[in-house]
């Protein structure tokens, strides 16, 4: 079965559930896990599912999961009319939903022998990171986002699920695992609009206390539910260093159009606390976030608003993309507002804010050279070659980090050394 997985880490999870843990993994043909979070994405995984289809034997089908395939929460029943291109290969493709139910699953002894083969097979990379679901959907229907109305609801796992995860795999190979979902803020609350009621520290608490992961990453989140506590949590120096933010704007008339929750004042004093923020090893924190140029009515004010937010917090990881509208297929309501901002005019500002994300990225990289780092060796030739990363997120390797001498430098380890530019 060959997996191909369009965008999301929460996508990629499932996916790999479905090639791994049930009988459709073990079936001749291809599995896309779609998304639909503009219209290019959209536009990608259909363009990639007809030109596989093309190619598929007599033997072997198409399985599509994803955004693309889902309507609040559930298989889309308006699937085939909303992607009319595909209709015609119906009898060759088969809808699957997000989690795969257990009446699919192998039997125990079939899915030990299928994780051994896998095991054998897969590089070092997948060997020492593990993508962990925690949650899925959201309440907050930000007027820019398809993807609520594919996930439906905001929902969790409980705790006791996600600790025996991490545990296992720790346990067996894993060195780190990150936390994913589409609002991971909000686990451990009723609904994702409640952003006193999450409960995040306390699993992050769950985990570190009950499983020996080396490092735990948390994917992005919601400026809402980045509490003083969360925060604090940041300190522990198994907690990966680096936090990617759901940023969106940084100017208060976009977001509110936007339908977000938050200020650029409770913005800027959220990044300061984390840029502030004294940890245990010593270690910077990295900041990235995610963020929308061109929304509609957006002005030059305002796109300054959100360049300038980067340039002043440092914000050194950037995904930062134009407003999709969402012509095609389902819409989203910012697709029909008022004021729609040009696409010669969003490339122009996107190329501006990546500017301003490289500048801040190279400062950041300088300000940590000299500094002694943990790196997660994922890749290991027979010779020198070497690559990983540092615990706040900077890539490594033999050009700009020098292991201490006698460790082993083996794909999986963590090896300590000093990170800088080796001429």
């Amino acid at each position: 079965m060959q997996i191909k997985v369009f965008w999301c880490k929460t996508n990629a999870y499932f996916a790999q559930k479905w090639a791994n843990g049930t009988e459709i993994g073990q079936r001749d043909g291809v599995l896309i896990a779609s998304c639909v979070v503009t219209d290019q994405a959209k536009k990608r995984w259909t363009k990639f599912a007809l030109g596989t289809l093309k190619k598929l034997s007599d033997k072997e089908k198409l399985y599509i999961t994803g955004c693309g395939t889902f309507r609040n929460g559930e298989t889309d029943p308006r699937f085939f009319e909303q992607y009319a291109e595909l209709l015609p290969y119906r009898d060759r493709i088969e809808l699957l939903p997000e989690e795969p139910p257990a009446s699919l699953a192998l039997p125990t002894e079939g899915l030990k022998s299928k994780l051994a083969r896998i095991r054998a097979k897969i590089s070092g990379a997948d060997t020492t990171r593990k993508t962990v679901v925690i949650q899925t959907g959201c309440d907050n229907f930000c007027s820019f986002c398809l993807t609520v109305q594919a996930r439906g609801r905001h929902s969790y796992r409980p705790a006791e699920d996600i600790v025996a995860e991490i545990a296992e795999y720790a346990g067996q190979w894993g060195k780190e695992v990150v936390l994913t979902g589409i609002n991971i803020g909000a686990w451990g609350a009723g609904t994702s609009n409640d952003f006193a009621s999450g409960k995040l520290p306390e699993l992050v608490d769950a985990i570190l206390r009950d499983t020996a992961i080396e490092r735990l990453r948390i994917s992005s989140l919601g400026v809402e539910f980045l509490s003083d506590a969360l925060i604090e949590r940041f300190k522990n120096p198994r907690l990966h260093a680096y936090v990617h933010l759901s940023v969106q704007s940084g100017s208060d008339a976009v977001l509110a159009r936007m339908g977000r929750h938050y200020s650029r004042a409770t913005l800027l004093g959220a990044l300061e606390r984390l840029k502030t923020l004294e940890r245990e090893d010593s270690v910077n924190i990295q900041i990235g976030a995610d963020l929308i140029v061109g929304f509609p009515g957006e002005t030059e004010e305002d796109f300054e608003a959100t360049r300038s937010l980067v340039e002043r917090c440092g914000i050194s990881q950037l995904h930062a993309f134009p407003f999709s509208p969402h012509v095609d297929k389902y819409h989203v309501p910012a697709g029909k507002f008022p004021d729609q901002v040009d696409e010669k005019t969003k490339r122009a500002r996107l190329r501006r804010l990546l500017d301003a994300g490289t500048v801040s990225k190279n400062a950041f990289e300088t300000d940590n050279l000299g500094h002694r780092f943990r790196l997660l060796l994922e890749w290991r030739t027979n010779g020198t070659e070497f690559s990983g990363w540092s615990e706040n997120y900077i890539a490594l390797d033999r050009d700009n980090f020098v292991p201490d001498p006698g460790q082993a430098i083996a794909k999986g380890n963590v090896i300590v050394g000093i990170y800088k530019i080796i001429k």
